[in-house]
């Protein structure tokens, strides 16, 4: 769950009312007048279609212990899971998958291993019955599986017999079964990490079970080798993201974006082009060691993710494995203890067992919720099957991004504002003439507000006769609009 790669902060003079937003209030008007903007999209140079499980979602395979986490019985998380995306793939895996030992395995196993902070490990049983309850919970939502199997403990006749019971088990909801999580953090280059993963996949591979990786936690050069050296024997591309540890997260640097990853997600594209394979970000979010209390699980995230999601599906990323999941589970994959609180509101209980960054709360006993980064996942979900347009967007100084996309002679646009004190009005060119445009807005109270976040139609904005459509976007908060050709 570490990327050393992401430790850039922007500072753009956009950002400077960020560092002081403390509770500012989320609301258009104000003192100050709102800030005229243009967004020109491009519909004759049409970019990459948006691949339907571009919203999806990552667990510690740990999750797994309580069968009933997983499960078509857990109504709830089904309900949340198909509202998200009906057809998301769920990736199981983490650091916990290099401590999971399989029970139908009989052969012989390390005793102990320590976490790469030095702290020993606990070790996880899988057992048939959680693989049961799984294939059920994927069946109920439509979602489907991107399985880990554990490298680090250097045991592939487990490997192979925990592979083989994951598709026996979940059978046509299978998309692929990765070897190996994060080795950039415990193999000293790629050379020995390939040497490794090929024991594995030389007895897995064989069996006709598909493999996707190198599931590598920064080191896109890694992506890019893999992909030459193995590409014809995967179904997808994977490497991680965070933009850099716990602790050193705010909303302001989370807010900045970050480019550079972008076009290191660009050549990942490139080199899974090459090979015909698609690049999927497996594991990401924002800070890194379970996420930033106050930035990870408030409003600034929902934006954040949204931009995140559609500034790398333009990019030609195929999906977005946020990860998530209870508290026990992330500490557990960090060699710690959790401690939850215990008081407070059903919604506030949900929050205390949930991992800062997640973005469903809740577990088993108490039920769950969405949280603000949800919202911001459907606000890029709505983009799927949609083909991507470049576009040309004058802020005038304010923190706000646009990306648009057609279907047939549908336009549909998003407007982010990620600025703390500006509203922005902006005028969108080349929408439909004359067209009726279903507008969705994605608003809190504030940028740091852990609830009362919506994501709900907001009425209709009409294109002139010259295809121009004005959309206010109050700081802070998000526009979705949609016309029909």
């Amino acid at each position: 769950m570490t990327d050393p790669t992401r430790r850039r902060l922007l500072k753009a003079a956009a950002l400077a009312p960020l560092a002081i937003l403390c509770g500012a209030r989320v609301r258009a008007g104000g003192s100050a007048a709102a800030v005229e903007a243009t967004f020109t999209p491009d519909p004759e140079h049409p970019g990459r279609v948006v691949d339907a499980g571009l919203a999806s979602l990552s667990y510690e395979t740990s999750e797994l212990v309580n069968p009933a986490f997983f499960s078509a019985r857990n109504t709830s998380l089904v309900k949340l899971f198909r509202e998200l995306n009906p057809h998301g793939i769920l990736r199981i895996g983490g650091n916990t998958s290099d401590w999971t030992t399989w029970s139908g395995y009989h052969g012989k196993l390390p005793v102990e291993r320590h976490t790469r902070y030095g702290t020993p490990t606990k070790m996880f049983v899988l057992h048939p019955e959680a693989l049961h309850e799984l294939a059920g919970f994927l069946e109920a939502t439509g979602w489907r599986l991107v399985f880990g199997v554990n490298l680090r403990i250097e045991v592939p006749a487990m490997g192979l017999a925990l592979a083989k019971a994951v598709r026996r088990i979940v059978g046509k909801h299978l998309l692929a079964i990765q070897i190996g999580n994060e080795a950039n953090n415990y193999e000293p280059d790629y050379r020995a990490f390939d040497a490794d993963w090929k024991t594995y996949a030389e007895v897995i591979g064989p069996t006709g079970i598909p493999l996707a990786g190198p599931d590598t936690g920064a080191n896109t050069d890694w992506v890019e080798a893999y992909a030459r050296e193995h590409g014809a024997a995967n179904v997808f591309l994977s490497r991680h993201y965070y933009r850099g540890p716990a602790g050193k997260g705010s909303i302001g640097d989370m807010l900045s974006g970050d480019p550079a990853f972008y076009d290191e997600a660009a050549a990942i594209v490139r080199a899974g082009d090459a090979v015909n394979l698609p690049f999927r970000l497996t594991e990401a979010n924002s800070y890194y060691f379970g996420g930033q209390d106050g930035v990870s699980n408030v409003f600034a995230s929902a934006l954040w993710g949204a931009d995140y999601m559609l500034a790398l599906a333009a990019r030609g990323v195929a999906g977005v494995h946020f990860h998530g999941g209870t508290l026990e589970s992330v500490e557990a994959s960090l060699g710690r203890e959790a401690t939850a609180a215990k008081d407070g509101d059903l919604t506030a209980r949900r929050n205390a067992v949930s991992s800062r960054y997640s973005a469903i709360a809740g577990d088993v006993e108490l039920g769950f919720q969405p949280r603000p980064l949800y919202h911001g996942m459907r606000v890029a979900q709505r983009f799927a099957g949609m083909r991507m347009l470049p576009g040309k967007l004058v802020t005038g100084g304010v923190n706000a991004t646009a990306y648009a996309a057609c279907q047939g002679r549908d336009m549909q646009v998003a407007l982010i504002n990620k600025d703390a004190a500006r509203d922005v009005v902006v005028d969108v060119c080349r929408v439909p003439p004359s067209a009726k445009g279903e507008l969705e807005r994605l608003h809190a109270p504030s940028l740091n507000s852990r609830r009362d976040v919506a994501l709900v139609p907001a009425g209709t904005a009409t294109s002139d006769a010259g295809g121009r459509a004005r959309l206010v976007v109050p700081r802070g908060s998000a526009v979705l609009a949609r016309w029909r050709g």
